[in-house]
């Protein structure tokens, strides 16, 4: 066994942890990439230490055990799946993104090292020289594509474009001998490392490439850099899969939370024992794009179309192709909502897309109090954002709406959250040079579902 690089302790100022507001929730310094955590970036990704803690918690207080059930209707990367498997627990999850999917499963899924090893080392096995002809059959003009990916022109250095593409065939050669799970490994490795090589500019969560005279000197070298990684994600998997039970069980559905009772492979009703989420601050088009960050990365090193990729955005909360109506109800359920919609009215700001997020946003969580237990915790992770400069109160927003559904509020803990990739300015009137702040703390609300 390697060490357990977790934190598995409950930290307090005063040392003693008699309630969650006992527990210092800024987790300033902490590492957020340890285990498979590490594997692959995502935006706005929910720091681990906020559900090992939740987790430690409620264990410690015996409200869930070991072999429960833990949900979460916004899976992201997988961080409360991997985390739900740390502390003995069965993960259950929802996501609209299939890079999120496959991000989620390969991050919670323990695999057998030594068969993963030998999968890696068939892999790189003649990798470098194929690689090579590769670079030198464009030079010539003589390279030949069978199907290229559908990515859009002007993304990609050349020939490195095509160099991710050979990897990509090399890991699909794989899956018959090696399995779904193992190849599954290393489309993430793929997907990380076409993140890197493409112009896509650092830190951005949108999709903005590098300028123009960047993009002349990115000359990256795929085969170091796909090894690189490689190694990297293996050691990671390596001392995750020593520390956690196999046995568990992580299901993570490729569909719409907003339904998810009803889904086609549906969650069931009073499954879960908890849930743990940190839900999307807003519609992805203004806010946080998913969809734009896993485009390229999900078509490349996964089977996803174009098509596919550029509709995760809009069918995300209050995404375009929400076929919800507005509900005007919402207003008198949740007097913060009603003050925020009469702010946006006055300033003839985005009080639609306000609805549409928010109209989404309540059919999760009437979701969610279906697939929780009676009287089981839950906890949204969620951050103020500004429409048209109004401030959007979400934890209180949160608190209101599902009161109204039935849900007991326990607690709120506020928490800042300097670590995040995520934009603190915007131009909300598209006046170049005028910026409004928009967000820079977040909020755990807690709850228990209705009884």
């Amino acid at each position: 066994m390697v060490e357990n690089t977790r934190q598995t302790t409950l930290d307090s100022p005063s040392g003693e942890i008699n309630s969650l507001e006992d527990i210092d929730w800024t987790f300033e310094g902490a590492d957020t990439t340890y285990l498979t955590h590490g594997l692959h970036s995502y935006p706005a990704r929910m720091i681990p230490q906020i559900p090992n803690a939740l987790f430690n918690y409620y264990l410690s207080e015996e409200v869930i055990s070991e072999g429960d059930v833990v949900y979460d209707p916004f899976s992201g990367s997988g961080t409360t799946a991997v985390e739900g498997r740390l502390h003995g627990l069965n993960a259950e999850a929802n996501d609209i993104n299939p890079l999120a999917c496959i991000l989620s499963r390969t991050k919670a899924t323990p695999l057998d090292i030594r068969s993963l090893k030998t999968a890696r080392d068939e892999l790189l096995n003649g990798l470098p020289n194929e690689l090579r002809e590769v670079r030198q059959e464009f030079q010539n003009g003589t390279l030949e594509i069978e199907e290229e990916p559908e990515i859009r022109d002007g993304w990609f250095p050349e020939p490195q474009f095509y160099e991710l593409w050979h990897i990509r065939g090399r890991i699909d050669d794989l899956e018959e001998n090696h399995g779904e799970e193992i190849v599954r490994f290393f489309r993430v490795v793929l997907s990380a490392v076409t993140r890197k090589v493409s112009f896509q500019r650092n830190g951005e969560y949108k999709r903005y490439r590098m300028a123009e005279e960047d993009r002349e000197d990115h000359n990256p070298d795929v085969y170091d850099g796909f090894k690189n990684r490689l190694k990297k994600n293996v050691d990671l998997m390596e001392q995750y899969s020593e520390q956690v039970d196999h046995s568990l069980n992580t299901v993570v559905h490729y569909a719409d939370s907003r339904t998810a009772t009803e889904n086609e492979n549906p969650v069931d009703e009073n499954s879960a024992d908890i849930v743990i989420t940190s839900p999307p601050y807003g519609d992805h088009g203004t806010t946080v794009a998913y969809g734009q960050f896993s485009q390229d990365p999900a078509i490349m090193a996964g089977s996803h179309t174009y098509d596919e990729m550029k509709a995760v955005d809009k069918t995300g909360l209050g995404g375009s192709n929400s076929e919800l109506e507005p509900m005007e109800e919402l207003e008198e359920w949740s007097p913060s909502f009603a003050a925020t919609m009469d702010a946006l009215r006055e300033k003839d700001g985005r009080a639609e897309d306000a609805m549409d997020f928010v109209r989404d946003y309540y059919e999760v969580m009437k979701e969610v109090a279906k697939i929780l237990k009676p009287g089981q915790p839950s906890a949204w992770v969620v951050a103020n954002r500004t429409m048209s400069r109004v401030n959007i109160p979400t934890h209180l927003i949160t608190r209101e709406l599902c009161e109204h559904i039935g849900y007991e509020h326990e607690v709120t803990l506020p928490r800042e959250i300097p670590t995040k990739t995520l934009p603190w300015s915007n131009a909300p009137e598209n006046i170049e040079g005028t910026t409004g702040d928009l967000m820079a703390n977040e909020n755990i609300v807690v709850l228990t579902s209705p009884k």
